[in-house]
């Protein structure tokens, strides 16, 4: 549908008619706001049914148009436009949102939410936020609870059982049973609900708290009742949230469906999306624009499927945990027998040289799964079943077919196990001829790629049936510049990030493949805007143009979008644009 013609100047005018008359319950947006000069904050499909009003005459109407069409609309224009949060304030006699949609009747409107910040404010105004854990997420789903957990540890150590297994926990609507109990292991806890949507609290030296936990909401009458009975007059806790993207719903949407059809007690309730397709395709291609975080991502993924969901920072893993993840780069000199095996030169002890039969880093990869996926399979539940996740980054530039060989049908999802076993191109030099290769169900294969990268044609048909592809965007890992400690400079890099790529996305040339990642503009803790430019973006710009018909103007374009100053007359910010 089309947005109206209207022009900046009626959209001012409209801010002005809202704030004089208001905007009705029924127009009020869930998902952005548009953000004014002054701090002000409005409905962006409203504010553009309004100055459609005002400059053309038309009956105020939203209908025309949906939210993301109404925000890139209003963002190409130099308007900000942000996703809108919600403050949840929870104390022991109340519950309340900003979010005029929520009731505590109905708090499976928490699958659709994504929490931002959670902590506890004493009522003198201290603020207590969660203690983190060596392998725990920043925020989730489960750091409000254990905020709660850790404030009032030995209050809850100290409940009689009976009282542990009647402590509420939540109660989704009124029609609903309360979901009660705090167990000491999960095995306990299953034997009450027999499920995946929980979370372990670790105390005195290896006890534990394990309570239902699931969507962002669910919680919220374990916290409230934390509060009845140990907090102090005024305690409450704050829950900052927004509404999850279309990317973020799809994929909690796939998991709670996954989980559904086939709960396991051996894998764990992942903290990352994409961790879900992982676990489902087994292989998957992380592909998209340059610095969009592709291979920080795969780590990330790695590391939750490693860990059962424990934590997704690489870092954090522990050494055993560590190598369960591999980590390759191909290139074009990259073959089959760095990758599988191949012969290698050896000094023999009478100082001759020979030749001996080395596995490659993938073999030798899945040489340990298989080890531990075996000795599961002898034993049963007297050995952990370990997920193994194996990275190649930069898939599309090595010559797939040489480096794979015939592991081509061996990494076949339909075919792993001793389904799918091969032999191998040196099966001859083997202590045993007959032994077979195979993957066994334990690994997981993650690729990354980016689309535009000239220096391969074609990727592989034959591979590309194997993998899930999924897409990467430009604007899709802005948590990324969290790094940057400067707010200022953060929000500067976000909006200058955005200009520039709206105007690479507009280029008949180029379009949304080549936009700019993230990670370019990390090297901001370093440079200044001035300098990343220079240094980083302009001759990466200047590539992709080299040879196109008014390439010259293309840069000026480019560049005038990159430096621009904030739009509605904001001041250039001082000390960081220097431009």
């Amino acid at each position: 549908m089309a947005i109206p013609k209207i022009t900046n100047q009626d959209i001012l005018e409209a801010m002005k008619y809202i704030d004089a008359n208001g905007t009705p319950t029924s127009n009020l947006s869930y998902k952005y706001e548009l953000v004014a000069e002054d701090g002000k904050r409005y409905a962006p499909k409203y504010v553009i049914a309004v100055a459609d009003h005002l400059a053309n005459g038309s009956e105020i109407s939203t209908g025309s148009y949906n939210a993301i069409e109404a925000k890139n609309f209003l963002t190409s224009r130099g308007f900000t436009v942000e996703i809108k949060k919600f403050t949840l304030c929870i104390t022991a006699d109340k519950v309340e949102s900003t979010d005029k949609r929520f009731t505590m009747d109905k708090l499976s409107l928490g699958d659709d939410k994504k929490p931002l910040d959670t902590y506890l404010e004493k009522a003198d105004g201290t603020i207590i936020r969660r203690t983190y854990n060596r392998n725990e997420q920043k925020i989730s789903n489960q750091t409000m609870p254990r905020i709660a957990c850790q404030v009032f540890e030995k209050q809850l150590a100290a409940l009689p059982a009976d009282e542990k297994a009647a402590f509420p926990i939540c109660q989704y609507n009124r029609n609903s049973e309360m979901i009660r109990g705090i167990y000491p292991d999960v095995d306990e806890f299953r034997k009450h609900r027999n499920t995946i949507e929980y979370l372990t609290y670790g105390y005195d030296n290896g006890r534990q708290f394990v309570l239902y936990c699931w969507n962002i909401f669910s919680t919220i009458y374990f916290v409230q009742e934390c509060l009845k009975r140990f907090g102090g007059q005024g305690d409450r806790f704050i829950l900052i949230y927004r509404e999850k993207d279309e990317k973020e719903a799809a994929a909690a949407a796939e998991a709670a469906e996954t989980q559904a059809e086939a709960p396991d007690p051996e894998v764990g309730s992942y903290r990352h999306p994409y961790s879900y397709v992982l676990a489902e395709a087994k292989n998957i291609i992380l592909r998209g624009a340059p610095g969009t975080g592709k291979s920080y991502l795969a780590k990330e993924i790695a590391a939750d499927i490693v860990s059962n969901g424990q934590c997704e920072n690489y870092a954090q893993l522990d050494d055993e945990q560590k190598k369960q993840v591999e980590f390759v780069q191909f290139h074009p000199s990259y073959d089959y027998s760095d990758f599988v095996e191949g012969l290698r030169p050896r000094m023999k002890q009478d100082g001759t040289m020979g030749f001996e039969l080395r596995d490659g880093i993938f073999k030798s990869f899945v040489g340990r799964a298989r080890k531990n996926f075996e000795n599961y399979q002898e034993t049963g539940e007297g050995a952990a079943l370990k997920n193994y996740v194996f990275i190649i980054d930069e898939i599309n530039r090595g010559e797939i077919s040489k480096i794979f060989g015939e592991l081509f049908f061996a990494i076949d999802p339909g075919y792993r196990g001793r389904a799918g076993e091969v032999s191998t191109q040196y099966a001859n030099l083997h202590t045993d001829p007959e032994e077979k290769f195979y993957i066994p169900e334990n690994v997981y294969i993650i690729g990354t790629m980016n689309d535009i990268d000239r220096s391969v044609d074609t990727f592989d048909f034959a591979m590309r049936r194997r993998f899930r592809f999924v897409e990467i965007k430009a604007d899709e890992r802005l948590e990324m510049l969290d790094a940057i400690s400067d707010m200022k400079v953060r929000e500067e890099a976000i909006r200058r990030m955005k200009q520039l790529n709206e105007a690479i996305a507009a280029d008949d040339d180029l379009g949304e493949n080549y936009q700019i990642g993230a990670a370019y503009f990390l090297k901001l803790k370093t440079l200044t805007f001035d300098e990343l430019w220079s240094d980083h973006l302009q001759p990466l710009l200047q590539e992709y143009v080299r040879g196109m018909y008014n390439d010259t103007n293309k840069m000026s374009e480019f560049e005038k979008a990159y430096k621009e100053q904030a739009p509605l007359g904001k001041d250039a910010l001082d000390g960081a644009t220097q431009d």
